[in-house]
């Protein structure tokens, strides 16, 4: 499989995504000769039945402020992304109104078509749902991408967490585009976790990758301190590593999302970009 259908979620309240978020995947798009799709989730508030809260604080017609915001936001979203967007990596742009609160289910089955879905990370206080969302609902790899500050946006050393598990097995799958242009691939096992005496070993993964005209290496580190996330990402930055591959440990059960530690940790605050398979 090969990356060719990308889509970009953005959001339009309180502030919309930053332009940085197009022009980062602009760049990947025309990287991988890839089309680009940018899905708005247009916020709209609706208004409140509350008849004091009206007459005191004029609670409508600061909601429909705020919409009208949201909407113009969108638009601005749209027109950002066809200018700056190569127009051979052009794709659609469309809009999903989110009532208040992100319909994941919404967002999901758009990503469902999708080979690659980019979450940007800026600070939005949906940003962790909208990326649990799309891991548990889409079946298809989803992006975390943070601002990367004065360097071009390059995968080109990739580390690939391992544990030996069906997870991750998934993840190194997914990311086998990705992988396959990269000048340096390393399989990144924390010693000291958990016993991994069952799991499939980096060793043969790394003989696997092989038969795919890919020499990466296993690499053992321990763990610092009790928190693997850290590690994990601590250890990518003084490697300069551009890329972490995980899988997503949890599951969705009546759409209550139960992630696994480290997966949360890293949702929450990524240091890097990382794609994420469930």
């Amino acid at each position: 499989m090969t990356v060719r259908d990308i889509l970009l979620y953005a959001n339009t309240h309180p502030e919309p995504t930053p332009d940085w978020a197009i022009d980062r995947v602009a760049e990947l798009a025309e990287r991988l000769g890839a089309q680009a799709s940018l899905c708005v989730c247009q916020v709209r508030f609706p208004s409140v039945s509350n008849w004091l809260a009206n007459k005191l604080l004029a609670m409508d017609d600061t909601i429909a402020g705020e919409n009208r915001k949201s909407a113009a936001n969108a638009d601005n979203l749209a027109r950002t992304f066809e200018a700056r967007v190569p127009a051979g990596q052009l794709g659609g742009a469309f809009v999903v109104e989110c009532p208040g609160i992100v319909p994941h289910w919404q967002l999901a089955v758009r990503a469902r078509t999708h080979d690659l879905s980019i979450v940007p990370v800026h600070g939005h206080a949906e940003t962790v749902s909208v990326a649990e969302g799309l891991i548990f609902e889409s079946g298809r790899p989803v992006l975390l991408l943070p601002e990367i500050a004065g360097r071009e946006l390059r995968f080109d050393r990739i580390a690939i967490a391992w544990d030996g598990s069906s997870v991750a097995a998934r993840a190194l799958g997914d990311a086998m585009p990705l992988v396959r242009q990269a000048g340096s691939v390393a399989l990144v096992q924390i010693t000291g976790e958990k016993d991994l005496s069952k799991a499939a070993s980096s060793a043969d993964a790394v003989r696997n990758l092989k038969f795919h005209g890919i020499d990466a290496e296993a690499v053992e580190i321990p763990l610092e301190g009790r928190d693997a996330a850290a590690t994990l990402q601590s250890w990518c930055e003084r490697d300069g590593r551009e890329l972490l591959v995980m899988g997503a440990f949890g599951h969705s059960r009546a759409r209550e999302f139960v992630l696994g530690g480290v997966t949360r940790s890293i949702l929450a605050s990524p240091r890097l970009p990382v794609l994420i398979s469930h």
